[in-house]
């Protein structure tokens, strides 16, 4: 990897990790449009998996606090069954349809996210599992699991400190599962270990700037923010597959 684009992609990393540190989701959203510019699908994915490791940790330690067990338990019930799913098509599927469909789903997701759906569901528990599974399949399969749980967080009106506290708690499991199953699969190797390494400056630099606006910067701000971000990835994937 060269100068020019290792100071890209510790870019690309710091901002993702600033977006996650801000909120508690957002770095693969933000991270997985942009690296497979630069890298293969099959390399971006277990790279986003494994640079998360670390920022993961820090994060969960600072909301742990917040996060409610039962909530968490009900996304990772679906979540198990759905990235052995996605992971295998990881492994399997062709890298244009996956690049193709990197950038669908990262549109998709901040569409929605826009939109931000308001119709509470009254017994949440199977339709909890059930978005866990989805979120799975799309984080086996992209390194991408938030939009499923973040949607479904912000659709039944979760108070946006517990979302977060959730949203960390659920991607550290199911986050971790993912990368077991990588590995089974044959994707995680020295070479994405070796970038992992490569991503801990822009990491950290964004975990600081992130932790630091946390109390600062309003939600409305940070929508419009990671709306455009999110976007301009997406379409990016798609530019590159056509």
């Amino acid at each position: 990897m060269d100068i020019a684009t290792a100071l890209l992609f510790n870019l690309v990393i710091g901002v993702a990790a600033f977006m996650s540190s801000l909120t508690g989701f957002g770095y693969a959203l933000v991270a997985t449009p942009f690296l497979v510019l630069l890298f293969p699908p099959q390399l971006v994915v277990p790279v986003v998996l494994i640079s998360w490791v670390p920022l993961a940790t820090l994060v969960a330690r600072e909301a742990k606090g917040k996060m409610q067990p039962r909530r968490i338990g009900r996304w990772v019930l679906g979540g198990v069954f759905g990235v052995p799913l996605g992971g295998y098509g990881l492994a399997r599927v062709d890298e244009g349809v996956m690049l193709a469909a990197i950038g669908g789903i990262t549109l998709i997701a901040a569409l929605t996210l826009w939109l931000k759906p308001s119709r509470p569901l009254q017994k949440e528990g199977l339709a909890a599992a059930a978005v866990g599974f989805v979120s799975g399949v799309m984080g086996g399969a992209t390194g991408m699991s938030g939009p499923p749980v973040i949607l479904f967080g912000l659709n039944q009106g979760w108070d946006h400190r517990e979302l977060r506290a959730n949203l960390i708690g659920y991607f550290v499991i199911i986050h971790s599962l993912a990368l077991v199953f990588l590995g089974e699969f044959g994707i995680l190797n020295w070479e994405t270990l070796l970038l992992g390494v490569a991503a801990l400056p822009g990491l950290m630099l964004g975990y600081a700037g992130g932790m630091y606006l946390k109390e600062k910067v309003s939600q409305r701000h940070f929508r419009s923010l990671a709306f455009a971000l999110v976007c301009i990835g997406g379409l990016l994937a798609l530019v590159k597959n056509g």
